[in-house]
This record gives C-alpha cells, sequence and structure tokens, in this order.
C-alpha cells in the first residue's frame, strides 16, 4: 500500500452561498457546503474497500487527508467520486478540487503537504474560469439566481417559485434545521449552559427567525441589521509551519471549537433577554418568538453572523475576546507537540486572534452588497492589525472596522474613507479600524453621550460639522456647535460631549477640540462617536451567567 497526502478546496463557496437574497439559500447553502465538507467528503473517499482515510481536518471548505491506497489511480478514481457526488448535491454548482502528493515514509511531512497545495494551485488555475451553463435558446430564469435556467416550481411558504436546481438543494438543505453545527449547535449550547433538557434543542426550528426583515424588528432603530464577517488573524503564516499531521489537526481543532464556541458565548450575551423571554415561554408551555440572530457560516476560522444593528458591535467585541481566552486556555488540552508548536511562536499566553468587519444598514437592502461591504470593512481591520505597533510574525490584535449605510452613492469603502472621511488627510474624521481595547472606550465614549441625552438634530449637526471637507472650517463649526450646547444643573449637554470624547483614545484640549493630539496626522472620533451614539445599546450587554435562573 503507498500513502498520500491529499488537500481539498472548494471554490466559489461565497458565490455560491450569498449568490441570492433569499435567506433561506443562504443558510441552507452554507449548511449544505459544512455537511459535505465535515461528514460527507471522508465517507465518500473512503467508499472503496482498498482505500484508507485517515481525516486530518475537514472544515471551513477546505480539508486534509491521509490516504492509503494501492496506487495513485485509486486516489483519482475516489476524487472523481467526490467531485460527482458534490455536483449531485449542489445541482452542479460546486465540486472540489483537490491536491495529491504521495507521501513515503521517509519523507518530510512539510515538504508532501507543499507539494499537494503546489498541485492544488495548478487544478485551482486551470479551472479558475467558470463553465458555461448549456441551456435550450428559450428558457426561463431561476427567481433567485438569475444565471441558472429554472428546472421547476417550487412550493415554498405558500409561494410558487421558479428555481434552479442549485437553488431547490439549498431551499431543501435549510429545511434541516438540526443537522450539522451552525443553528442548532447553539440551541445545543444554550441546552447545556441553561441546564433546559433540550428545549431549545427541540424548538430550533421555531426559535431561527425566517428573514433579514424579522431580524430588523428587534432593532431599536427599526428595520436595521448589523451583519458581522470575522476571519482569524496570522492563520496563513501558522498553517504553512505546522509540521506534523498531530499538530495540524490539533491546530485545526481548537480555531474551529474555539471560533464556534465565542460565536455561541457572544451570542449569547447580546441576545440574553430574548433568551431568558425563550426560557419562561418553554417552561410554561407558550409559544415562543424566534431569536433576534442568524449564523450564516461557522467553520475553521470563518464567521458570518446577522444581528439587530445596535448588537452588532457588542457581539464583535464579545467574540474577538471570547476567542482569544478560549484557544489560549485550550493549549493547555492539546498534546505535547502542538503546545511546544505554540509555544515556540509566542503564543502560549497570548492565544490566537480574529479580527471582525461590521457592515450596518436597512434589512432589505440587497444581502450581497451588505456582504460585499462586510467583507471590505475586514479586510480593512486585518490592515488594522498588520501595522499595529504589538504585532508579531505570529500574532496580531484583533481589530474591528464598521460602517453604517446613508444613502451614499458609492458602495466603495476606501473612496468613501477618502472622501467623506478624509483618511488620506492630515486631519482624519475617523480613528477606524478600532482595536478591540479601543473599540471598547468607544463604546463607553457612547454610552456617556447617550447619558447626556443631546437632541438628535444637534447629533446631527455635529456630525455634518466634522465631515466637513475644509478642516479649518470644521474645526470652527465644531467648535460653535459646542459652544450651543447646553449645560445647567439640568443638562450636562456640554459636558457630557467633552467626557465621551475624552473616553476615545487619547485626550484633547480647548486648543485642538475637537481633534485629538497626535503628532503631525491628528484625526477627531467625533464622526464615529455620533455614529457609535445609536450602535450601542446598555440594555443588550450584561454578565450572562449561563446557569443562572431566569
Amino acid at each position: 500500500m503507498a500513502r498520500f497526502l491529499v488537500v481539498t478546496d472548494t471554490p466559489g463557496i461565497k458565490q455560491f452561498v450569498f449568490g441570492t437574497d433569499a435567506l433561506a439559500e443562504v443558510r441552507g447553502a452554507s449548511a449544505l457546503l459544512d455537511r459535505l465538507n465535515r461528514e460527507d467528503t471522508a465517507d465518500c473517499l473512503g467508499q472503496s474497500p482498498q482505500v484508507h482515510i485517515t481525516t486530518v481536518f475537514a472544515n471551513g471548505g477546505t480539508g486534509q487527508f491521509i490516504v492509503e491506497a494501492p496506487d495513485r489511480r485509486q486516489v483519482e478514481e475516489a476524487l472523481d467520486r467526490l467531485a460527482a457526488y458534490y455536483r449531485q448535491e449542489t445541482g452542479g454548482e460546486m465540486w472540489p478540487l483537490a491536491g495529491v502528493a504521495e507521501w513515503p515514509e521517509t519523507a518530510d511531512y512539510r515538504t508532501a503537504v507543499r507539494m499537494a497545495y503546489e498541485h492544488l494551485h495548478l487544478l485551482r488555475n486551470w479551472g479558475s474560469c467558470r463553465l458555461s451553463i448549456p441551456t435550450f435558446p428559450l428558457v426561463l430564469e431561476c427567481q433567485s439566481t438569475s444565471h441558472l435556467p429554472a428546472v421547476g416550481v417550487y412550493r415554498w411558504s405558500g409561494e410558487q417559485l421558479l428555481l434552479s436546481q442549485a437553488s431547490q438543494c439549498k431551499r431543501n438543505e435549510s429545511r434541516r434545521a438540526r443537522r450539522g453545527i451552525l443553528w442548532s449547535g447553539w440551541m445545543a449550547f444554550l441546552d447545556e449552559s441553561l441546564g433546559s433538557q433540550g428545549q431549545f434543542y427541540e424548538s430550533a426550528d421555531d426559535l431561527r427567525p425566517s428573514t433579514t426583515v424579522d431580524i430588523g424588528d428587534y432593532a431599536q432603530r427599526r428595520g436595521y441589521i448589523g451583519l458581522i464577517y470575522a476571519d482569524g488573524n496570522a492563520m496563513g503564516r501558522l498553517v504553512q509551519e505546522l509540521n506534523s499531521p498531530e499538530v495540524c489537526q490539533a491546530f485545526s481543532e481548537l480555531v474551529d471549537s474555539s471560533v464556534r464556541d465565542a460565536c455561541y458565548e457572544a451570542l449569547s450575551v447580546v441576545c440574553e433577554l430574548e433568551i431568558r423571554e425563550v426560557r419562561n415561554a418553554l417552561q410554561t408551555g407558550d409559544h415562543p418568538r424566534p431569536l433576534p440572530a442568524d449564523i450564516l457560516l461557522l467553520g475553521g476560522d470563518d464567521l458570518l453572523v446577522l444581528l439587530p444593528a445596535e448588537r452588532a458591535l457588542d457581539f464583535a467585541l464579545n467574540a474577538t475576546a471570547a476567542f482569544e481566552r478560549l484557544t489560549r486556555e485550550r493549549q493547555a488540552q492539546l498534546p505535547e507537540a502542538a503546545r511546544r508548536f505554540f509555544a515556540e511562536r509566542g503564543l502560549a499566553d497570548r492565544g490566537l486572534t480574529i479580527s471582525c468587519g461590521v457592515a450596518l444598514g436597512p434589512a432589505n437592502y440587497p444581502f450581497y452588497l451588505l456582504r460585499d461591504l462586510a467583507e471590505e470593512l475586514l479586510q480593512s481591520a486585518k490592515r488594522g492589525g498588520s501595522v499595529d505597533p504589538q504585532r508579531t510574525d505570529y500574532w496580531a490584535p484583533s481589530y474591528i472596522d464598521f460602517h453604517q449605510l446613508a444613502g451614499s452613492v458609492s458602495q466603495d469603502l476606501s473612496l468613501i474613507r477618502q472622501e467623506d472621511y478624509r483618511t488620506d488627510s492630515d486631519h482624519p474624521r475617523t480613528l477606524r479600524p478600532y482595536r478591540r481595547d479601543h473599540l471598547e472606550q468607544l463604546r463607553q465614549a457612547a454610552l456617556r453621550l447617550q447619558q447626556a441625552k443631546i437632541p438628535r438634530s444637534k447629533l446631527h449637526d455635529l456630525f455634518e460639522a466634522a465631515l466637513e471637507p475644509r478642516w479649518f472650517l470644521a474645526q470652527t463649526r465644531c467648535r460653535e456647535l459646542f459652544g450651543r450646547l447646553r449645560e445647567d444643573n439640568s443638562h450636562h449637554e456640554r459636558r457630557g460631549l467633552w467626557e465621551a470624547l475624552r473616553t476615545v483614545r487619547q485626550p484633547i484640549d480647548l486648543f485642538s477640540y475637537p481633534w485629538l493630539k497626535n503628532g503631525q496626522r491628528s484625526p477627531t472620533a467625533l464622526a464615529d462617536l455620533v455614529e457609535a451614539h445609536d450602535l450601542f445599546s446598555d440594555t443588550n450587554r450584561s454578565n450572562w451567567c449561563a446557569g443562572e435562573d431566569a
């Protein structure tokens, strides 16, 4: 028997999952790919009695397997069988690519991994062009994914929809609420934490919102949602240096389990009030309202979550802190070789980190555009971490960037930041992206500003003044508006704004207001602070105690 190392990838995941605005298809596609990746890939590869499969890891759309087979032909036949199975399950839209490298007993593991990935990259380059879909001259388009032909009428929630085979596969998978680790995983986490004896898990279908509008209805600014996109920092560098299958497996399980549990912990904090209401309803036999959240992607080091707008940044703060804590604490349970791997790279006392992009907008806004914005914000956050003074070769602090859609014609984040927030000038109108501890300061500042009870009209004027393109005019206007704020025994608007600005990052004085004293480049947090005023809610932030009675 020969030994091979196989690495798999699933190109086009984002287009498959997020190529539609229908929430049912988004969550169905995510759950479908999660099942195919985690459960079915190894089973499909090992169908032949002549092929023996050992899974190193399989999550996040990727995988690594040790395959023992008589020869390479048997391995390639198994991979062809896997590709056919993926096409069948996804309506012909998805198929995995696999890089194969021989791994003799005397060969180095990292060399075999490198050769397998080189083969994978070659296949990816060959298959980078999208295959054309053969159709007749006259066809009906799929109502969800217009680039595909409809294959029939599909009944969904009282509607009759013309859908492609791929869209039907996604919707069928979305009905299986208890499959995989997405929504049902959180329900099981709540049952275990609250000691509710499976009540949340059994009610999983009823507790999951049907549409983004359902989530937006919970927002203080009714109809607004937040999409949080998270991804690991410095993971690529670490993956390249994994030096054995055991270390690779331990690393993958540590990251995957920690991002999952960090997501569940953070959701439990920001949805605490609704969780308590659901628990009370289940105990009394009443019908509970759905929870105001949805998990759209969860695997590897990736995370995509929907929440009411004012809970999104709180979730990002909780999730980034929980992930770093969990990866630090769980290293003690890893095999010796894995603990040594982390220690040699200065991670034993730090843990790993993730960064987040948070896009906020109307619930009926085209979902794929909101997702694209969240991805841009995530990349901005990761760039912030890459230049942070605390970074190392294997570690970067968690950064979070956010943007609230306000009717801007351009959806290009870099253009918005340059034209509206003057990020290329000596007086930027934003401090974004924020390191996690700095965003916590912004949160505290926003709560101070809420306590000052400044009228919304005055907050709007302050925001517009901060974004005035001409710096001297912006400063003059901001000072004029500051002087108009009320300050007496009953009103503390001026003091509230002053103290809120002082809470953010660095002190200011009367001569620099509202710009921070920061060397040659002096930014202002005024616009960020006014935006954050409605993006944090003290009622959704508490020390959530899993075992505490409602």
